[in-house]
């Protein structure tokens, strides 16, 4: 199971969930679950904020429309030990923390070194979704179903790892220009984009984002998803979030 132990001081207790802002969860499934969110930071022209509290989707998208350079940068270890210790004075004597793919950010290296650091007032057990989004979404608020029935720290870890696990994630993008901004795909793969005036579609492989397919045009790329959904869910009942 992805994760990292450190030894438990405490015995019983309640667990607490932990994630971070890339699970974009609405306010009221935040406080209807009782998780606690960590903001990345988002640096757009050079000042770093932190996601959904000093900046939002739309400033983002209007900053990229404007060739404003945007990155995102993990939450610092310091963050991490801060919020698990706050979490520990508040009675929670474990704690699971479920993070965005390891391939494409250092905020679960962050979580595990945080969760080493506060070995003496609570064990903290990390998860690496290998997701992004409601695919890790998913996971979270399982990770608190779970926690609220009364889990242990196991059991928690264990429904986050298992949900993230069966989770499948697509992406469609008008154009690769903003992901290679970001780094997240290669200048090859947005050259040969371009030249080919292709759309494309993009999948979580393995905790990484990587380029799929690519078709001509936005409605057949939609079409494309349909059928990409559907093949995997099978006949099976399946939650989706668009």
């Amino acid at each position: 199971m992805p994760g990292a132990s450190v030894p438990d001081p405490s015995g019983s207790g309640p667990v607490a969930v932990v994630t971070d802002s890339t699970a974009y969860l609405s306010p009221d499934l935040v406080a209807e679950h009782g998780l606690t969110v960590v903001p990345l930071q988002v640096v757009v022209g050079g000042r770093a904020r932190a996601e959904g509290i000093e900046v939002s989707s739309r400033t983002v998208a209007e900053a990229l429309r404007g060739w404003t350079p945007v990155t995102t940068s993990r939450p610092a270890p310091a963050v991490f030990a801060e919020t698990y210790r706050k979490l520990a004075a508040q009675g929670a004597t474990r704690i699971v923390s479920v993070h965005l793919s390891g391939e494409l950010s250092g905020t679960v290296s962050a979580a595990r070194t945080a969760a080493e650091e506060v070995a003496d007032v609570t064990r903290v057990e990390v998860v690496d979704s290998r997701m992004m989004a409601m695919g890790m979404g998913y996971a979270v608020l399982a990770a608190a179903r779970t926690a609220a029935e009364g889990g242990d720290l196991a059991s928690v870890a264990r429904v986050a790892a298992e949900v993230a696990g069966a989770t499948r994630g697509w992406v469609y993008v008008d154009t690769l220009e903003y992901l290679r901004r970001g780094g997240r795909v290669s200048t090859l793969q947005t050259l040969f984009g371009s030249a080919l005036s292709v759309k494309p579609l993009l999948g979580l492989v393995d905790g990484r984002l990587e380029l799929l397919e690519r078709v001509r045009t936005a409605s057949r790329a939609l079409t494309r998803l349909e059928e990409l959904v559907v093949a995997e869910a099978g006949a099976a009942p399946v939650d989706v979030t668009v």
